[in-house]
């Protein structure tokens, strides 16, 4: 196992330093052209450069066996094994970590035609007729991802009456697998008076045949809302 550990730094200390070599040569070459004055017309240095990075590279592979020759030397069979694996572990966990976030952060689209509707019910703390609700209310729906603005629209009818107090009814149509959607609401009249939520919906909401609970506005009393997906 002392072995295994061996190769595997070995083979990380070699690809580190070989980056790192490519990357020194590559911006040490461009330093050096222009403290002699070439020209760097249409990037010409930067070409010439990147030219030298495979020799940068192979040197700094080199080095890093060396490197390698030398901690073999020194280090104890146990902490060869802990440095081995150790940074094996390490750059493994970078990689998988890496095309993990890639996967939850880069908005994942759906297909066109395959969005997720959002039907969104907006309690007041008022009554409102169907007549008056584009006169006096705005909404507007985004995503996290990019600061993107959603589909939206009124859902019908409009409006609908519970217990004394109006509920509007909302479409919203979501494009990316992530969270952090949030609704704007605002009185037309007053539009720096606005209402931010997030919808709390889930990276890829599933289907569902009823709406979920209704949850309050903190900060605004009788406002609340609740939420129902309906996946095509």
């Amino acid at each position: 196992m002392v072995w295994v550990a061996r190769i595997f730094l070995g083979l990380q200390m070699m690809t580190l330093m070989a980056a790192l070599g490519a990357v020194i040569l590559f911006f040490g070459a461009i330093t050096i052209g222009q403290l002699f004055g070439a020209s760097n017309m249409e990037g010409g240095l930067a070409m010439g450069a990147a030219g030298l990075m495979p020799i940068g590279g192979m040197i700094g592979a080199a080095f890093g066996i060396w490197v390698t020759w030398w901690l073999a030397k020194r280090l104890s069979p146990g902490a060869t094994m802990v440095v081995g694996f150790g940074l094996a572990v390490l750059v493994a966990a970078a990689v998988a970590g890496w095309f993990i976030y890639d996967e939850l952060s880069d908005g994942n689209p759906y297909q066109m035609g395959q969005e997720p509707d959002v039907f969104i019910e907006w309690r007041l703390p008022e009554t409102v007729t169907a007549d008056q609700v584009d006169r006096r209310y705005r909404f507007m729906a985004r995503s996290s991802y990019e600061n993107w603005i959603l589909s939206d629209s009124w859902d019908q009818p409009r409006v609908r009456d519970e217990n004394g107090v109006s509920i509007l009814r909302l479409k919203v149509q979501i494009r990316w697998r992530v969270t952090g959607r949030i609704l704007q609401f605002w009185p037309a009249s007053t539009p720096n008076d606005r209402i931010t939520v997030d919808l709390g919906l889930p990276r890829d909401p599933q289907n569902q045949t009823e709406y979920g609970p209704w949850r309050e506005v903190s900060g605004h009393p009788g406002h609340a809302f609740r939420t129902r997906v309906v996946k095509r």
